[in-house]
């Protein structure tokens, strides 16, 4: 059984602070979390929603805890989460779990992520197993009874939908769910499925030792759950030798595109929900967080509103499995060591390229491969110390195929075809008039463009500003 008391103390701070901050959006109508108006870049207060996902981590962290009631209130959480999962077999949604309470049953032929989400099986049953297996005294056999049968029905909806190895922090849990699962419901097709589909992981990751789902600072806190539930919980010996293998190997990575003194992951990101992870709550944040004294933790100011707020709750599972980035890791963690050019080969046809720096980084992605790019993929990325001390950064986000590459202060960004570049900037104290047609002149930073005299358009929104124009050319990016 693990307990808060028997952390170490950098990880039972986080812990305690986390459950802190969540017994504060407990809401006992519903017997689960709810998000509260926590998004700060919004200009309309959202209504309040409780959170299905969200409140299985908390109700880990409370079994970790133990304080008075929180064992009851754990268990009442996962009652109430049982009510919101989908019993619905022949339904491509079957086993998967509800949203948000209020979240109508998907109709007709439903739109996957818009009606339901697939991936919630695996995010909350393979928390429930971890459950099952620390807490089977402390959580009543009536409740473990109700938890097995959820996660067959999770185990049957997963094994139809067959994820691919590709989609990486969602296929290491559904390897792990369909090996538990098989196992326990005497199921051998499950069993060897989910055999096959970690040796395709490993496989694919031992290619360049990188994930296809690559540079996530979101997924990458998944990356890491996953692969310690192999590697802590693995039935056998070659599930725990693979996970603390691609563990170890995905700490060596992120940790050479860490950059300790601005405490932010160089891009370019193939699924961000921000830039700084000192402004939002990125997932692998809370593993770095737990590894160094708080004061250097890579995380915003929570007793603040911050962004991404759900992924908070999501400390807990951090605690119970173990953050163990191998010895060599964390100098990076600590401080920036030095300055460096990292090129990786993420797949045949994809690569991307990074230059950090005492006080600039960039970061770039060629991606020959996808004809799809999603509005969370940036492809050309640059973060620098602005005058006020806060991380100031520039990223690509526009809809057409671009292709980027990094050297030292240099961006270079082509297409097969002409396209609209839009630059999304972040610095302090933003105005129009910084951005010219071939100069933008930043605090602390000079970027001179090489590109066509095209017309182009400054937008301002808040501490924001939008660039776009239009090149056939190639364009490059020069920092100084």
């Amino acid at each position: 059984m693990k307990i808060l008391s028997q952390l170490d103390d950098n990880c039972r701070y986080w812990l305690d602070k986390t459950l802190t901050w969540s017994d504060e959006r407990w809401n006992a109508d519903f017997s689960l979390v709810q998000m509260q108006f926590d998004n700060k870049s919004a200009t309309d207060k959202p209504p309040i929603v409780c959170s299905v996902r969200n409140s299985v981590w908390y109700a880990t962290g409370l079994l970790m805890r133990q304080a008075k009631g929180d064992i009851d209130r754990a268990c009442s959480i996962i009652e109430a989460m049982l009510l919101y999962q989908y019993n619905t077999p022949e339904t491509v949604y079957h086993g998967t779990f509800k949203r948000f309470p209020e979240e109508p049953t998907p109709v007709g032929t439903p739109v996957v992520w818009r009606d339901y989400d697939p991936n919630w099986r695996e995010f909350i049953c393979t928390v429930f197993i971890i459950l099952l297996k620390e807490y089977d005294t402390l959580i009543p056999d009536a409740l473990q009874q109700k938890m097995q049968q959820s996660i067959l029905l999770a185990s049957q909806g997963s094994f139809e939908r067959k994820v691919t190895a590709e989609y990486t922090n969602i296929s290491l849990m559904s390897a792990f769910l369909l090996d538990y699962a098989g196992r326990e419901f005497d199921n051998p097709e499950w069993v060897d499925y989910a055999l096959s589909q970690a040796e395709e992981i490993y496989r694919l990751f031992n290619r360049y030792q990188t994930f296809n789902e690559y540079n996530s600072p979101t997924y990458y806190g998944i990356d890491f759950y996953a692969l310690a539930l192999w590697r802590e919980y693995g039935s056998t010996e070659a599930y725990q030798a693979m996970g603390a293998e691609m563990e170890a190997e995905l700490w060596r990575d992120t940790a050479q595109f860490y950059h300790a003194d601005m405490r932010n992951i160089c891009g370019p990101f193939d699924r961000s929900y921000g830039m700084d992870m000192t402004d939002y709550i990125a997932a692998v944040a809370l593993w770095i967080a737990t590894a160094l004294p708080p004061e250097f933790a890579p995380l915003p100011d929570v007793e603040q509103a911050f962004d991404h707020a759900g992924d908070y709750f999501f400390m807990p599972m951090v605690a119970i499995v173990g953050t163990m980035p191998p010895d060599d890791v964390l100098p990076h963690l600590q401080k920036f060591q030095e300055e460096r050019f990292l090129e990786r080969t993420i797949e045949p046809q994809r690569t991307a390229t990074a230059w950090l720096s005492e006080n600039l980084m960039l970061g770039a992605e060629a991606d020959y491969l996808n004809e799809t790019r999603t509005d969370q993929f940036h492809p050309a990325t640059i973060h620098w110390q602005a005058p006020d001390g806060t991380v100031a950064w520039i990223r690509s986000c526009g809809d057409d195929l671009i292709q980027a590459t990094a050297e030292a202060r240099k961006l270079q960004l082509s297409s097969k075809e002409g396209v609209t570049y839009v630059f999304e900037i972040r610095v302090p104290n933003p105005h129009a008039d910084m951005i010219q047609s071939h100069q933008w002149l930043l605090p602390n930073l000079t970027v001179q463009l090489q590109r066509p005299d095209t017309p182009f358009t400054v937008e301002q929104n808040g501490k924001k500003l939008r660039v776009r124009f239009t090149s056939d050319e190639a364009i490059q990016l020069l920092c100084d």
